[in-house]
């Protein structure tokens, strides 16, 4: 028998785990906050070495970061036709929320642990770079970053009364209707034509 793995996960072994890390660290960064979590929660949680949380992420606050970064949001805002990008990004949250432990459904736990410093921190800096600066930098006209958060407030607020509280209509919706509509809500926000140069909040 062959010795060339031995000491070191194969490399679809060492995927599995950093998931797996990943999805508790989702559940239990979101019910008991960062400062109530420890390392060893979490690779107890996932089924692993507590050591395995510092070979794959370096520290609790990078497992962390990294745990509430949604999988594929920042792909998904980069590369995705501005028209289609409304649509497209509540189907990947209600994917992940669909899957049990993911992003998606994360972020309505998050929301709901926003309490927490470190929650609220990691948050903040997830939604800064996503949309305050990717999505941001992809829009034309005026106040482009509050647009950007407008849009990220929509996604997180579908989400957390979907996920979180259950609203009855908001529940019980087929995601093509509701896709709609949240493609109807959010177009007067990325369409640059919609947005008149001289736009003014109402004092």
């Amino acid at each position: 028998m062959g010795t060339e793995h031995v000491g070191r996960p194969r490399r679809r072994d060492a995927a599995a785990t950093r998931q797996s890390l990943l999805d508790a660290a989702r559940v239990l960064m979101a019910e008991r906050g960062v400062e109530g979590t420890s390392t060893r929660d979490v690779a107890t949680a996932a089924g692993v070495n507590q050591a395995l949380v510092y070979r794959y992420f370096g520290s609790k606050e990078k497992l962390f970061a990294e745990a509430a970064s949604g999988g594929d949001s920042d792909n998904i805002i980069r590369d995705t036709p501005l028209a289609e990008l409304p649509h497209t990004l509540l189907g990947h949250a209600l994917d992940l929320t669909a899957a049990g432990t993911g992003g998606g459904a994360a972020i309505s736990r998050f929301v709901g642990a926003a309490n927490d410093d470190t929650v609220r921190a990691i948050l903040r800096e997830r939604i800064d770079s996503a949309f305050g600066d990717l999505l941001a930098d992809r829009l034309d006209g005026p106040d482009t970053a509050l647009r950007a958060e407008l849009l990220a407030a929509i996604i997180v607020g579908v989400s957390f009364l979907r996920d979180k509280i259950g609203t009855t209509a908001l529940s019980s919706v087929d995601r093509a209707t509701l896709g709609a509509y949240v493609d109807r809500l959010a177009a007067p926000l990325l369409a640059t034509d919609q947005v008149p140069e001289d736009f003014s909040p109402v004092t």
